[in-house]
């Protein structure tokens, strides 16, 4: 499995669409002359699953966001700003597996963050 994301929620994540780097573009397959990709992640902790989308700029930098089911998901599983969130993929042979899993901060063991799952 690979990480394409691992992300500590901001306002604008929690509201309206998350965002991410560029550098996690090659974890998806857009279809020629394509600004969306629709996949499907399982949620580690409860096992449901959640359609999303995609999208990057048509032009100029990609500055890609998933907004479609994102707010859907944020509502279910009630996150808010400061949680995190890591998207992983799984290449088993055939099309990718994408899988999601949403923590929570606790505290802090010599310094470090604990996070439980969500």
């Amino acid at each position: 499995m690979a990480i394409v994301l691992d992300k500590i929620l901001t306002a604008t994540d929690v509201d309206h669409r998350l965002s991410f780097e560029t550098g996690s573009l090659p974890y998806f397959s857009f279809n020629d002359g394509d600004h969306h990709v629709d996949f499907k992640v399982l949620d580690l902790t409860d096992e449901t699953t959640q359609n999303l989308r995609l999208y990057t700029r048509e032009k100029g930098h990609p500055k890609p966001v998933i907004s479609k089911g994102w707010r859907e998901y944020v509502k279910n599983k009630k996150l808010k700003i400061g949680d995190k969130i890591t998207i992983l993929v799984n290449y088993d042979g055939r099309a990718p597996s994408y899988s999601i899993q949403a923590q929570r901060f606790d505290f802090r063991v010599c310094g470090e963050p604990l996070w439980y799952n969500i």
